[in-house]
């Protein structure tokens, strides 16, 4: 059997998150490397140019307004009969379910990508399961997964790695952070251990990219005469590189992240880290690559920040070991060849749940 050439990726949802951000990355990648894609997403999908911009890509808009949606079902069956693809490749749950069903009526293999924990009645059309994250993995097994279908494999950056700089002694330490601004990033507990930052005596800055409901609320924070003109917020950010790059240290204050592609970017953009102890972060980094702080608590990230003032050689030294672990393990190239191994396999053989 010749090996899969034509793949649909699926994604369903308007906004831009890690989730999506895979799904164009991965894209991007499949069509670098000389496959033909066809890209079904949301007719506004922020990111949809750059998908339409590569040759190998063909940009298919459906709007689907639930899993009830028959019309979108039916639009999504005929776009990937047209296509033909070898594997479809869904994301998310109304992907996996609409793309699923899609794939069980045309006979077509059908692999999803975790981004979060799910609920497996939409999942019930799907081949194989990519998990991010080992404790991903316990969670699919527990509720009945075959071993078989699943395999543990990270998500990537595209993000070529950027060799690691030591801070200068004698310059504030810009902090930087990036995400939607929705509650469980945490941005507020970071606004308020940078306020205790520079109370306990040090200069500096903190940069925070992104947007969402919660931008106002933090703006109102850094209002307050402790950390007025210490913050600035850069809004939505889409040169990732070139916004990491006006930071010395990375921050993730996030209270709930069950992978954290920013922390890949983060990695390869040469920065020190600062984490909190979510699901995510905790299964790509350790004590050797990262500062780790506990979920919700403003001291915790306080003492990582005058740790690595206090220490700014100790800072590069992780930021490197990171930085190697990146590019051993989270580059494209480290794990693009692994998910073509899974069409590979799909196209010889459809197991089912």
């Amino acid at each position: 059997m010749m090996p899969p050439k034509k793949i649909t990726q699926l994604m369903l949802t308007r906004g831009f998150g890690g989730a999506e951000r895979h799904f164009v990355d991965l894209s991007l990648a499949l069509a670098d490397r000389g496959y033909l894609i066809q890209a079904i997403c949301h007719p506004e999908f922020s990111h949809r140019q750059s998908l339409e911009k590569h040759a190998n890509i063909e940009v298919a808009p459906v709007r689907a307004h639930g899993y009830w949606d028959l019309w979108s079902a039916r639009c999504i069956r005929q776009a990937i009969t047209r296509f033909a693809p070898d594997i479809i490749h869904t994301h998310l749950a109304r992907g996996a379910h609409l793309g699923g069903k899609a794939a069980a009526r045309l006979g077509i293999p059908c692999v999803v990508n975790l981004h979060n924990y799910i609920d497996l009645k939409y999942y019930r059309n799907i081949d194989a399961f990519i998990a991010a994250t080992a404790d991903q993995r316990r969670y699919l097994l527990a509720e009945g997964v075959s071993e078989a279908l699943v395999t543990v494999m990270p998500h990537f950056s595209l993000l070529p790695a950027t060799s690691p700089v030591l801070i200068p002694e004698n310059q504030p330490i810009r902090f930087v952070t990036l995400g939607r601004m929705v509650k469980k990033k945490g941005f507020d507990v970071l606004i308020s251990a940078f306020r205790d930052y520079l109370n306990a005596g040090h200069d500096g800055r903190l940069l925070i990219g992104g947007d969402g409901p919660e931008r106002d609320a933090l703006h109102a924070l850094a209002a307050h005469p402790e950390v007025a003109g210490k913050i600035e917020f850069a809004g939505w950010i889409d040169d990732i590189a070139a916004f990491l790059s006006k930071g010395d240290v990375f921050v993730l204050p996030s209270r709930d992240e069950p992978f954290g592609i920013v922390v890949l970017e983060a990695m390869a953009s040469g920065r020190p880290i600062i984490s909190t102890r979510t699901q995510g972060p905790i299964t790509i980094l350790d004590d050797q690559t990262a500062y780790f702080t506990e979920i919700g608590d403003d001291a915790t990230i306080t003492a990582a920040m005058l740790e690595i003032a206090s220490d700014r050689h100790a800072a590069m030294a992780k930021a490197q070991a990171a930085s190697a672990l990146y590019q051993s393990t989270f580059y494209a190239d480290a794990v693009v060849p692994r998910v073509e191994a899974i069409y590979e396999q799909l196209s010889q053989r459809r197991p089912s749940i």
